[in-house]
């Protein structure tokens, strides 16, 4: 299949997050399964990239320009969800796949143009979707996990096929040596305040937490003051190989506090046999399993902080955890192979639908103007006479 995935933000390199690295592993395991893969995505004003294109768009007067910087080919534009058709001359998939940034704005274009358009959810910010799904009834869904799906569908009614996040299990599996418990992504939203907490309580247990999300100079030196109070804490950069981090901790820390989609480095740990110690918000529970301890995300400090001590010991509540974690990792539902058949046999039938729709409306259409056809009648709109002599 021609498959392309289109967002309102930005994309690789110049975005890096949970939805830009599931889209990239997807998108690679499509192209080893033989699928061809594009992306159309929001040129960001950060970077190398952004001047280059900002020239080239000067010069040329080319509002859409196309890289090949994650190894495949990125359109990208100032206002993505304004280049469709311009696009859609230059290249038709038979599928998009559309997600985050105002996912229905950019959904319109495709369904304009009669592309079958799917939207992924990859989170419940549903305002953010950029318009009402009742208004564009051709569209199909698929969501990243179960709690995504049953929240859209009590939100707005459609249902949603689940297809986790794709993992390349090879890409974050390491031999672990631990010496540490990580936290990721120190953002107030990802639970770093009670992290911070934590780590107060356990002044003997060393903790590393990871730099994530991209941070303004006030807040990275609001950070590292925040770090430095703690002799137990040690603030590490961003990391694009994920097994350096994993390869010494002992276990997670994931206290998120807002309603996680899925929580990407949940199960990137578990391919190492490391379980979390995470929060019961949104889709976290799914990712965790029976892998780690699932505690209330507004439960005490203390809390936390005796589930991390337990954990920190070689007790038989972490083995079993451990192993759990091991076991977790390996089940069928995160199997790229089976998730890549799943896909692609879902977009098939979903485009295999819209075609069989557009062909029932096209004859619909013609039928009207053959000569002898009947105009439209509704039921019981018959004459009179008719009625009568049906009772």
């Amino acid at each position: 299949m021609k498959i392309l995935f289109a967002t309102g933000h930005g994309y690789l390199p110049q975005r890096v997050g949970g939805s830009e690295s599931s889209s990239h592993e997807l998108i690679l395991a499509l192209r080893e399964a033989g699928h061809h893969c594009e992306v159309l995505a929001q040129l960001q004003g950060n970077g190398w990239l952004a001047f280059r294109n900002r020239v080239v768009m000067k010069l040329t007067r080319r509002p859409l320009l196309a890289d090949a910087m994650p190894g495949y080919r990125v359109f990208r534009a100032w206002m993505p969800a304004a280049q469709v058709d311009r696009l859609l001359g230059r290249w038709r998939p038979d599928v998009v796949l559309v997600q985050s940034g105002e996912s229905l704005r950019m959904a319109e274009g495709f369904v304009r143009a009669g592309v079958p358009t799917v939207v992924y959810l990859r989170d419940v910010e549903f305002h953010e979707l950029g318009g009402d799904p009742a208004a564009l009834p051709s569209l199909g869904y698929i969501a990243n996990s179960q709690f995504v799906a049953d929240r859209f569908e009590t939100a707005y009614g459609p249902k949603a096929t689940v297809i986790r996040p794709l993992f390349r299990a090879a890409r974050y599996r390491t031999q672990v040596e631990p010496k540490q418990v990580t936290f990721i992504n120190p953002h107030p939203v990802k639970g770093a305040d009670l992290a911070f907490e934590v780590a107060k309580r356990c002044p003997e247990i060393p903790f590393c937490f990871v730099e994530g999300w991209p941070m303004n100079a006030q807040e990275k030196s609001a950070l590292d003051s925040r770090v430095a109070a703690h002799p137990n804490i040690r603030l590490q950069p961003r990391t694009h190989d994920m097994r350096s981090v994993y390869g010494a901790t002992r276990c997670l820390l994931v206290p998120s506090q807002w309603e996680e989609a899925w929580g990407r480095v949940v199960t990137e740990a578990q391919f190492s046999g490391i379980p979390t110690i995470g929060s019961n918000r949104g889709g976290l529970p799914e990712a965790i399993g029976p892998a780690g301890r699932i505690l209330p995300h507004d439960a005490p400090a203390e809390v936390w902080a005796d589930a991390v001590r337990e954990f920190w010991a070689d007790s038989p509540v972490y083995r079993e955890a451990s192993e759990a974690a091991w076991s977790y990792g390996k089940r069928p539902e995160i199997d790229p192979q089976k998730q890549i058949e799943s896909l692609i046999m879902t977009l098939n039938a979903f485009v295999t639908a819209r075609q069989m729709a557009g062909q029932a409306m096209s004859a619909a259409k013609e039928n009207r103007f053959l000569p002898g056809a009947q105009p439209d009648v509704q039921p019981g709109a018959q004459s009179g006479a008719g009625r009568s002599g049906a009772l």
